[in-house]
């Protein structure tokens, strides 16, 4: 089904959300836009709170409770089930979709801060980077999410 088969309401809910994801992704774009230039000048030699292996593999396990909740918020918030009802299906999905799309934007600091104390190359960089943008566009809404449920999207 595309979206031009969908509810006006659908499609007014579609386009709010792909919009205020689109929002949180261009801010993401800008944050690792900024991180590069200002750890691209930047020699890391800031004493560590903790040894250089138990500081990675601090920020890595962070990287990777901040994807997991980014991808269950998507999945619980707004998921099928929490869809079925018509008179909250639009507030639900539309901040399920945000949620997940601010919460992996957060995996960009956690990669500042792994490139300002530890390694501000691209390769070290790059799992951060990958995980706030492939979760972002993750949390992108498509048309065929909400056709196919018992009863159309309340108006409003």
């Amino acid at each position: 089904m595309s979206d031009q088969d969908l509810s006006e309401t659908a499609n007014a809910c579609l386009d709010r959300t792909r919009s205020a994801v689109l929002n949180v992704l261009v801010v993401v774009g800008i944050m690792i836009a900024a991180s590069g230039l200002i750890l691209g000048r930047h020699d890391p030699d800031t004493p560590l709170p903790w040894g250089f292996r138990e500081t990675r593999q601090a920020l890595l396990t962070a990287l990777g409770v901040v994807s997991a909740l980014s991808y269950l918020v998507l999945r619980v918030v707004a998921g099928r089930d929490r869809l079925r009802d018509p008179s909250r299906r639009e507030s639900r999905f539309f901040r399920g979709r945000v949620a997940s799309a601010s919460l992996a934007a957060l995996a960009v600091p956690l990669g500042f801060a792994h490139g300002w104390f530890l390694d501000p190359d691209l390769k070290a960089l790059a799992p951060f980077w990958v995980a706030a943008l492939g979760l972002g566009f993750l949390a992108l809404p498509r048309g065929h999410e909400l056709d196919d449920l018992d009863e159309p999207m309340a108006g409003g």
